[in-house]
């Protein structure tokens, strides 16, 4: 058959002008011609606390029109009237009459004729955000915290799914080789598609993480003494004493002699011979595992001279 219309270019050219001369009658006869196309299912009347879907979101229309110009599918909406609509699943019997188009068209069939409605409550909740994260911060160093601000984000969606959410993540955060705290910016993993973030007055959302380096220990000699509200004549013996502590590393390298010490409180102590074991004062950061020797503490019954007594401290 090949070869026959290959041998046969004038029957070829004449078939090709019947067709066009066909086409030209049909357009010129006015004639209606039929059209078969699938158009989306919306709907109208929806109160704005109800979510609705469809199943199936579209469907098949034949039409019939004269207007071949301007005719548009695309223009062509099955529009349900969810006037009356209330939650839960339903039928919905599509007639002619919900099919809109700005031409004038005649439906010829429509397929399927009916679709399932699922209408859903819209409710509004507030959820915590929680920070996904991986990876190790570099060696010598920890994750001492992840805090996420806005630490709650506010959503609105259908309750079944709603009602079943107890958070939501933040996208992966990368630990690995980290020395040092930052803040990055975070996007968030919601669960669902159809969930619409109320927060519209957040811009971002931010993980604050913080490192420290893994704590040290060190021992600290002749650590000075101090006596506090000194009312009577009172003298120590030793006048210093030795600590063994932990801490950051960065902290107890750094540490300065004033900013470690120990205090002798004598505010509710009368005359008499005590041991007693200084109290260190360090940074909040440092922990005393250990302190070494008790303190000799002799309180005289001779009280101070009034000057004395005014006076903030006693150093021994």
């Amino acid at each position: 058959m090949n070869s026959f219309f290959r041998e046969n270019s004038a029957f070829k050219a004449l078939a090709v002008f019947l067709a066009l001369f066909v086409w030209y009658l049909s357009k010129e006869s006015g004639e209606p011609i039929q059209m078969s196309f699938f158009t989306p299912v919306v709907f109208k009347n929806v109160p704005d606390t109800y979510q609705v879907e469809s199943d199936p979101t579209q469907i098949n229309i034949v039409a019939l029109t004269r207007n071949r110009e301007s005719f548009n599918p695309l223009e062509i909406q099955a529009v349900l009237d969810l006037s009356n609509s209330k939650p839960g699943q339903t039928p919905y019997q599509i007639s002619e009459r919900d099919i809109l188009s700005p031409l004038e068209v005649k439906i010829a069939r429509i397929q399927p004729t009916q679709v399932e409605l699922s209408i859903e409550e819209l409710i509004e909740a507030e959820l915590p955000i929680e920070p996904r994260f991986q990876g190790k911060p570099k060696k010598g160093f920890l994750l001492d915290s992840i805090a996420i601000n806005p630490s709650t984000i506010r959503v609105q969606g259908p309750k079944s799914i709603v009602e079943s959410i107890k958070r939501v993540m933040t996208s992966q955060i990368d630990l690995n080789g980290l020395d040092n705290s930052l803040d990055l910016i975070v996007q968030l993993d919601l669960p669902q598609n159809n969930l619409l973030i109320r927060d519209q007055d957040i811009d971002y959302y931010t993980a604050e993480i913080r490192i420290k380096s893994l704590p040290i220990k060190k021992r600290f000699d002749n650590v000075p003494v101090y006596l506090r509200n000194t009312v009577f004549v009172s003298v120590i013996n030793p006048s210093v004493f030795n600590v063994f502590v932990e801490g950051p590393a960065e902290v107890l390298n750094s540490l300065q002699p004033a900013e470690i010490y120990g205090i002798i409180d004598l505010s509710k102590t009368e005359p008499g011979s005590y041991q007693v074991k200084p109290k260190p004062v360090t940074p909040e950061e440092i922990t005393v595992l250990q302190q070494w020797p008790t303190v000799s503490l002799w309180v005289k019954p001779d009280r101070l001279e009034s000057e004395q007594e005014a006076g903030l401290d006693i150093f021994r």
